[in-house]
């Protein structure tokens, strides 16, 4: 079903400027990449590796790991890290826009190679999928300017996130129990079609606050122009990992792909390109902590 209804995207070359992004969050050029690697190109199993590609299942938009720029083509600081780990691979970066709880299934099927969408690792994707570990992120609040919403404290509020996400299926849902528990009033979870309809949720006033990762809250309180402000500090963070079917060889294959790129130098350009604080220095196969 995913395969039928997404729209291919060939994502054609890296670029190492930044008109696949807004002027104002420009922050200098990516280093050239460097040629493959021809070991690890070797080890990469039969199927990828007769294709020549790389295909890619994501869902945008979800900033700034993926969006759509006004060309209509995929981009995002996970679409130039693939970028970069598919030429390490010697491999055609072919990224494919499906919807996002499409993406996790479509890569057990075999519909992609990769699933990527910044999701994090946790225990229960490591279930059914492994997981590539390649940045770490956390939780974060947002509010509306000049509010008070305590993360820790929310009883009675009102909080938006996007459906599926850890924020809306774990972390509201617990923090809402305990408030029952304590006899308060729950949160009422507010959840959206997209992290553009939470973060909107707030600015319009029908959520006091969103839930979200933190390097989308910290994209979204940047382009407010002041609308809105972080509530309390990045909590629980954990690893970001690309989705690939379980128990495959290729996942020591990507897992040497991604650490090519970190040792190269280029994750750290990558994330400062779009304002990110987050690399990791190694790279492993189901790092998950939750």
């Amino acid at each position: 079903m995913a395969a039928s209804l997404a729209v291919v995207l060939l994502v054609s070359g890296c670029g190492s400027g930044d008109g696949d992004r807004p002027a104002d969050e420009s922050q200098g050029a990516i280093p050239a990449s460097a040629a493959a690697d021809p070991e690890l190109a070797a080890q990469l199993p039969e199927k990828i590796r007769t294709s020549g590609t790389l295909t890619v299942g994501t869902s945008a938009p979800y900033e700034p790991m993926v969006s759509m720029d006004e060309n209509g083509e995929l981009t995002g600081f996970d679409i130039d890290v693939l970028h970069r780990v598919s030429d390490v691979l010697g491999l055609r970066l072919d990224v494919r826009q499906t919807r996002f709880e499409e993406i996790l299934p479509g890569v057990a099927s075999g519909t992609y190679d990769v699933g990527s969408r910044g999701f994090f690792d946790t225990l229960a994707r490591e279930r059914r999928l492994d997981m590539v570990t390649y940045f770490r992120g956390g939780n974060q609040w947002a509010q509306r300017s000049g509010e008070t919403v305590d993360p820790n404290n929310a009883c009675g509020h009102s909080v938006a996130a996007a459906k599926e996400t850890v924020q809306q299926t774990v972390e509201l849902p617990a923090k809402s129990k305990a408030c029952v528990t304590v006899g308060d009033k729950p949160i009422k979870i507010v959840p959206t079609d997209t992290q553009a309809d939470a973060v909107r949720a707030v600015t319009q006033g029908s959520a006091d606050a969103v839930s979200a990762d933190s390097v989308v809250i910290a994209t979204a309180v940047r382009r407010s122009n002041g609308s809105l402000e972080t509530a309390g500090e990045v909590f629980d963070t954990q690893p970001y990992g690309f989705a690939i079917v379980k128990e495959s060889p290729f996942g020591e294959v990507l897992k040497g792909a991604v650490q090519r790129v970190i040792d190269r130098g280029e994750m750290a350009s990558i994330a400062e390109k779009w304002g990110l604080d987050g690399v990791i220095k190694t790279s492993t196969v189901n790092g998950a902590i939750i």
